[in-house]
């Protein structure tokens, strides 16, 4: 039973929270202009793209260090890397 603990963990940790950056980009993109304005709507998704990149070197980093101490840790870093990088793509690509 602990193990599957500690998966809902990990699923918590890897997933779900750093879903939440590609999730503000979506959901700022749907914000109507009135209730924030342009410049205001921008600078807050400048600011989760500018969050999010600083979090998904950070992974990265982890992922790589746990990588190579042979952690199986290592593939939910990455896997955090991939969904922490999804707002760049995000605001250059369908919603820029």
């Amino acid at each position: 039973m602990k193990q599957s603990g500690a998966n809902v963990n990990a699923i918590v940790r890897h997933i779900a929270l750093p879903a939440a950056a590609p999730g503000a980009v979506i959901g700022l993109y749907f914000t109507p202009v009135l209730l924030f304005g342009c410049v205001n709507r921008g600078l807050l998704a400048l600011a989760v793209v500018v969050i999010s990149a600083i979090a998904a070197c950070v992974t990265t980093g982890k992922g790589v260090r746990a990588k190579a101490q042979g952690l199986p840790s290592a593939n939910w870093w990455l896997l955090s890397t991939l969904i922490l990088v999804m707002p760049i793509a995000l605001v250059l690509g369908p919603l820029g």
